[in-house]
């Protein structure tokens, strides 16, 4: 069952209860205070008529005549008879309670001694012939003779008075409860309508529509839960998209991983073959074995880099303090001769925090990078500065072919390369920057690129200093 039909059923119940409840209070209490005040009205009725006829059987006694059952009785049909068009119903009985007298004729189902032992009050409430009497009974001695007198006091009014109060009150309640259900529906529906929104939007969601929002403008907590809401899609299709990009850099991983060892594997495979199939001359024999011999020494270099860049994790690595002018300079010497090229350095003095082997691997990738860009001046140039905000900053600048914008941000994956041909030849294979960004990760750093096409490229990045140290 849907939530507004249950905020529906569940509201009108109330309604119905507290309405049925209240009703019945209200039309139970103006039903006993009428009750209550007829009574002590009929009370007073039937105290004046016992004390007239005892005030009338006394005088005949003070007369002197003669006291009989038979003549008691006979004064009382009289006296009756008489007052009969002014009194209420009444019934007169002697003392083996026999009927001597009734206006309304005989009553079968009346019990005297009923009335008269009465613990909670000095009348009854009987149905007699389809209406309904307020019954007082009284009884005195005449020379001995008990004589009971029972009023009886129409109050069937007061009865249909209360059945029409509860007709009235059930045909109100059912117009109430219907305008109160037909309201509820409608604000249900307005109140449950930005939950169907999100409910649809979440379905969407869970669909693949990752792009979907819920527009709902309302201040209140639903307001709330759809910003809430909003958020968390945001950060779902977010998530996705670096899922999707994870998938796709492994992808381009495995298929320029394949590659890059095919390539040179058939090369390998190809002039081996001929070596050992054929006689070749000199030449021919020194060109295969240098090739063979290039093509190993790629193998060997991109399988350590790849499991250098596979063993890196999140893990904490010592960081110990590093003179890094001495430290740029002297793997710069290294680098200029084994890379062929001439290389510049400008490094203040500092001391800073890191791993000497893991910077030592980022930074000749970055001058190896240096070099396969070509710079017009065969030079790379390498500068350490002292940053104000307690880093060091080493930036690696080249004059060489620069990278084109829409480039830029991929170029730290693995196995990316601008342009594979051209890397290839040169004997790139696409995972040093790669590695250099993983590496500096774990020295909170990142590698920042600055670059333009045919004019050149700065690659830097910032290390902590341990000290502040002079110029």
């Amino acid at each position: 069952m849907k939530i507004w039909k249950k905020f529906v059923l569940f509201t009108i119940a109330i309604i119905a209860i507290v309405l049925s409840c209240s009703r019945y209070y209200i039309v139970k209490n103006n039903f006993l205070h009428s009750i209550e005040n007829v009574g002590l009205q009929n009370e007073s009725k039937h105290i004046l008529e016992k004390y007239t006829l005892e005030n009338n059987i006394v005088k005949t006694i003070q007369d002197g005549e003669e006291v009989t059952k038979a003549k008691i009785e006979e004064y009382i049909k009289n006296l009756y008879t008489y007052m009969e068009s002014d009194l209420e119903s009444i019934v007169v009985y002697d003392e083996e309670y026999e009927q001597i007298y009734s206006n309304i004729g005989k009553i079968e189902s009346l019990d005297v001694k009923e009335i008269l032992n009465q613990d909670t009050g000095n009348y009854v409430i009987k149905e007699i012939n389809n209406r309904n009497y307020m019954l007082f009974c009284s009884y005195w001695n005449v020379d001995n003779n008990a004589i009971y007198i029972v009023n009886m006091y129409d109050i069937t009014e007061i009865y249909e008075e209360r059945d029409r109060q509860i007709s009235e009150t059930l045909i109100s309640d059912i117009v109430i409860l219907t305008i109160s259900a037909v309201t509820i529906f409608i604000f249900s529906i307005y109140l449950t309508k930005p939950i169907s929104k999100l409910n649809k939007a979440s379905k969407k969601i869970a669909e693949g529509n990752f792009k979907e929002r819920v527009s709902i403008k309302s201040k209140d907590e639903i307001g709330e839960l759809a910003k809430s809401f909003n958020t968390m899609a945001d950060e779902v299709e977010s998530k996705i998209y670096e899922l999707k990009k994870q998938v796709k850099q492994k992808n381009d991983f495995i298929t320029g991983f394949s590659h890059e060892l095919k390539t040179p594997m058939t090369a390998i495979m190809g002039y081996s073959d001929m070596l050992r199939l054929k006689k070749c001359d000199e030449d021919v024999t020194r060109k295969a074995l240098n090739y063979i011999y290039s093509e190993t020494k790629r193998l060997s270099n991109l399988s350590h880099k790849l499991m250098i860049l596979m063993s890196l994790t999140d893990e904490k690595i010592e960081l110990k303090a590093i003179e890094i002018d001495r430290f740029i300079k002297k793997v710069s010497e290294k680098e200029e001769m084994s890379q062929n090229i001439k290389i510049e350095v400008k490094a203040e003095k500092a001391k800073v925090s890191g791993d000497v082997d893991l910077l030592e691997c980022v930074l000749k990738n970055l001058i190896e990078n240096a070099r396969k860009a070509e710079p017009k001046d065969n030079k790379v140039m390498i500068i350490g500065e002292n940053l104000e905000n307690e880093k060091y900053r080493i930036s690696v600048i080249d004059k060489g072919k620069g990278i084109p914008k829409e480039h830029i941000d991929r170029v730290t994956e693995e196995f990316y390369m601008i342009d594979k041909s051209r890397s290839r030849n040169s004997g790139g294979s696409g995972i040093g920057l790669a590695l250099s960004q993983k590496i500096l990760a774990l020295h909170g750093s990142n590698v920042n690129i600055e670059s333009k096409v045919d004019i050149g490229t700065n690659v830097y990045f910032e290390l902590n200093r341990k000290q502040s140290s002079k110029k």
